[in-house]
């Protein structure tokens, strides 16, 4: 899988300003909208709406650099929806059910034995009950 890096961008993780990379989607085989740490530099795809990519990009650097143990990416979720301002959390969880079952499908056809799908079906099935 080729990566076209269209820009890079700054969020602000725990008062320190990291960079992350705006990813273009023309990359196949890949699940949708999707996201990923890149060994310690996060990156997006461009399809992504720009408001929900820091949200998402927050819970990258919070499951692989913050959170310890079991539940990491559930974790994470719950750390990123408390990020999501109150009157977007519906909306918000709406489009992140969708990529969470994206992620879901891709992980069962191109890598069923992922030891990710269980922990990614935990964080779809918190979401379904936002």
């Amino acid at each position: 899988m080729e990566l076209k890096t269209i820009d890079t961008k700054m969020i602000g993780f725990y008062g320190v300003a990291r960079p992350y990379d705006i990813m273009s989607r023309n990359v196949t085989p890949s699940p949708r909208y999707f996201v990923s740490y890149g060994n310690g530099r996060p990156f997006i795809s461009d399809e992504v709406p720009e408001k929900y990519r820091g949200y998402m990009i927050f819970h990258e650097l919070a499951e692989f650099e913050f959170l310890k143990g079991n539940n990491r990416c559930l974790n994470a979720l719950q750390i990123e929806l408390s990020r999501v301002p109150k009157e977007e959390v519906i909306e918000y969880a709406r489009f992140r059910r969708e990529t969470f079952q994206s992620l879901v499908d891709f992980l069962e056809k191109h890598e069923p034995s992922s030891k990710l799908i269980p922990e990614v079906r935990k964080s779809l099935n918190h979401l379904q009950r936002v």
